[in-house]
Formats: C-alpha cells, sequence, structure tokens
C-alpha cells in the first residue's frame, strides 16, 4: 500500500503550507511522524512566561498539523 504524510507547516504568521511525503513501509501514521518530523526544545521558555516548551518541526518549519493518506485519498490511523 503507497501511503503519504501530509504535513501543515508554519510559513509565517497568516500563511500554511502542505507538504506531502510518501512513507515507505507504513505502519502507522503516527510512526510515519516520528520518522520525519524533529523535536525542537524552545530555548525562549521559562515555567510561567506563556510560551510553548517545545515542538516539530520540518525543514525549518513549525508542523501546524499531520495527517496520512493512501493513495485513493482515504485517511490512515
Amino acid at each position: 500500500m503507497k501511503a503519504f504524510l501530509i504535513l501543515v507547516l508554519v510559513t509565517s504568521s497568516t500563511t500554511l503550507e502542505y507538504a506531502k511525503i510518501p512513507i515507505e513501509k507504513f505502519t502507522d501514521c503516527d510512526a510515519a511522524f516520528e520518522s520525519k518530523a524533529t523535536w525542537f526544545d524552545n530555548p525562549k521558555y521559562k515555567p510561567g512566561n506563556y510560551e510553548v516548551w517545545g515542538f516539530y518541526i520540518y525543514n525549518n518549519k513549525v508542523i501546524a498539523a499531520h495527517y496520512c493518506l493512501d493513495q485513493d485519498g482515504n485517511y490512515l490511523l
């Protein structure tokens, strides 16, 4: 089965971009995400300052959301 990981990337404060990434040997969407995304610790975070403590990035862009599709456009878990 051919599968794709779709990442919704933040490119500016008002713009999103979609990245469609083919996944070889698909097992589940979480594993596909973990194989492509990189966790980034927010250096500005301090307890109580209302900053997020970290986030995932792909190609130096923050990931806002993700989901997976098969070759027919059906959602995968």
